[in-house]
Formats: C-alpha cells, structure tokens, sequence
C-alpha cells in the first residue's frame, strides 16, 4: 500500500515537466541567418528571417537598426512569408557595392498580436572585388548557390489534390449528376501588381534621374542597371535571373519567348555592366544615358513599339507598388 503515493508523485512530477517543456517551446522566438557571410562587392547574400511559436504570419520585419550600415535600396524583397510546420520563414537579398565589415544589430519583428521579437545580431563581410581583363575569365568569382527542393514547395499541389479526390468520391457516392463546383483561386499580390515592364520603365526613369557618372559613381550606375535588366527578365520570362551569371541568363533566354532579335544586344548590355562592376572598366561618357535608352528599347515589347503606344512611365517609384519579390 506504501507504493501507491510514491508512484502518483512520480506521475504528478512527469507530467510538470511535460507541461514546462511544452509551455517553454511555445514561447514566440525570431532568429535572422546569412547566407553566405561572406561575399564580394556587387554580389548578392540571402537573407532568412526565421519566427517560431506563432500560428499567424508575422509583419514585415523593421530594417531601421540597419539603416546606417546597409541601406534600404540594397535590401530586395523576394518572398512572402512560409510555414513549415511550426515555423515562418521570410528570405531578402542583400547587395553590397562598397568593402566593409558589417556589425549588423538586431531586428525588430511585430507579430499579429502588436508584440514585438528581437533577433540575433550578424556580422557580414565584404571583400573588393577581384579584377579580370576578361568577361569569361570572371565566370568563377561569384559561387551560385541554387535553394534545395523541399516537400513544402509542393503541399499546396498535394492538398488540391486531395480535395478533389474528397469532392470526387463524395459525388460519386451519393451520385450527383453535377460535378463538384470547382473552387476558384484566391487572387494574389502578385496578379494585381503592376507589370514587369512598367516596373522596369519606371526604375530606368529614376536611374536616368541620378546621373551617377556625373559624381564618379559609374560602378553604381551600371550596378543598378544590371538588377533592373535581370528583374525584368526574371518576372517576364520567369527565369532565376537574379541569382545567374551572364551567361546562364543567355542559355535560359534561348528556351524562352524573349524576341530573338534583341537576345544578342541584351546579353552585351549585360556584359558591358557585368566589365564595370568586375574589371574596372570605364565607358566613355556618352554611352551612360545610351545604354538606359538601349534598356529601354529591349523592355518595351515591339508589338507597342510598332502600335505608338509604347507604357507610360510614371515618376512614382515602383516600390510604392510592390517591393521587390525574389532570390
């Protein structure tokens, strides 16, 4: 009889520390990662932003902490918010153009309930990049790291699937002569967004609007030109452009419906700013705001150029629109 309390209060202690355990994991955590912490100037690092213990998506995180040291033109927004499991995870991309070391603080993540996670800090390191006389000879200074596949990219497939098999069998159970309504699609940001070629006129505007050769920043002028011409070419051909080398991006556009006539003079624009990021070259002054007229004429479908009616720009930046979506 004296072994039935000593078995209970060994019970009553099991399930305390089941209960703690469980209480302590579902505490909200933010934790920030980069990948890689090291890169060259004009290269790019994703950024992943990971908060567990919350079952609604988190708001976008606060950036201000950074502001000093990384600018928020150089942070591009590729992805919304996605859940595996218990955990949101969130990825950037980061550029860098200028040599540093970069203490970066912690951010700031709001929750749906108004409370506020801090994250670890990062350290990211950025080395001048190395000069080549070549365009082929930098085929090997930027290492392309391609994101693993993983089930989760496919669960909205399986799901569908598995509702229609559900709505299938019920159907032929009760044998309804009229199919299962099919349920329409939820319409998302991206389908209300403006195009890729407005985007593209509008930020070409703007780049127009700098005048960088006029401050000795021809580096930066053909940098941002560089993003802008393989955005386009990611959103319109749907291509991982923003992640490939030159040369990639000419084997992707040979299985695309980019007009083949403007395949050759896009892929030399690129490879001129590719020359002044990498190998230090100079073009004469005169070819800054040509090559912004050449941008122009490759985003501009020929169909419009033909008609008269090429898209109005407007002097709005496209961020107000949407930011940039992705690595």
């Amino acid at each position: 009889m004296a072994k039935i309390p000593v078995l209970s209060m060994r019970l009553f202690a099991c399930a305390v520390i089941v209960w703690m355990t469980a209480n302590i994991a579902a505490q909200p955590k933010a934790l920030i990662s980069l990948q890689p912490e090291r890169m060259e100037t004009g290269d790019t690092a994703s950024l992943l932003v990971f908060v567990t213990g919350v079952n609604t998506a988190p708001k976008d995180p606060d950036f201000s902490s950074w502001a000093t040291l990384l600018p928020a033109k150089n942070i591009l927004n590729r992805a919304g918010w996605r859940r595996s499991a218990a955990q949101w995870t969130r990825r950037y991309t980061l550029i860098a153009f200028d040599s540093a070391v970069l203490e970066l603080p912690p951010l700031q993540v709001q929750l749906a309930t108004g409370e506020r996670l801090a994250t670890n800090s990062l350290k990211l390191i950025v080395y001048p990049t190395r000069g080549g006389r070549e365009i082929s000879d930098m085929a090997g200074i930027r290492e392309i790291k391609r994101e693993p596949v993983h089930w989760t990219d496919y669960w909205p497939w399986a799901a569908g699937s598995a509702l229609f098999l559900l709505a299938f069998g019920w159907w032929w159970k009760r044998k309804q002569p009229k199919p299962t309504p099919l349920v329409q699609p939820i319409q998302t940001d991206h389908a209300l967004s403006v195009s890729p070629v407005e985007i593209a006129l509008q930020q070409l505007s703007q780049l127009e609007q700098k005048q960088y050769w006029k401050y000795q920043q021809v580096k930066t002028h053909y940098a941002e030109l560089s993003l802008i011409l393989r955005e386009y070419i990611e959103k319109s051909q749907h291509v991982a452009a923003m992640e490939s080398t030159t040369a990639e991006i000419a084997h992707f556009l040979a299985q695309t419906t980019y007009p083949v006539e403007n395949r050759a003079t896009l892929i030399n624009l690129l490879k001129m700013a590719d020359g002044v990021k990498y190998a230090q070259s100079q073009p004469p002054e005169s070819e800054h705001q040509n090559a912004i007229a050449t941008a122009r004429k490759l985003i501009v479908p020929p169909v419009m150029m033909k008609s008269g009616h090429p898209p109005k720009t407007s002097t709005k930046s496209p961020s107000s629109a949407k930011k940039y979506e992705p690595l």
